[in-house]
């Protein structure tokens, strides 16, 4: 695993001594980190979905229904 240093304020870093036997700060910050970078990929896979249903033109009105008929026929 590689290191990551975060820079906090002196009291943030007094209160996380106090609470050190309750929390594992490492780990806690590492699921958040992960966390975060997970909601990012996934809003900036929505946004290529959109882009990309946005430049696909819509189907001819009566499509669907052709496409069922057509299948029902087949049958």
């Amino acid at each position: 695993m590689a290191v990551v240093s975060v820079k906090v304020p002196e009291w943030v870093k007094e209160k996380m001594k106090m609470f050190s036997q309750e929390i594992d700060w490492p780990e806690e910050i590492r699921k958040f980190i992960i966390g975060k970078i997970e909601e990012i990929e996934r809003m900036k896979s929505v946004e290529a979905a959109i882009d990309l249903l946005k430049s696909i033109h819509p189907a001819p009105k009566g499509t669907a229904e052709k496409f069922v008929r057509e299948d029902r026929d087949s049958h």
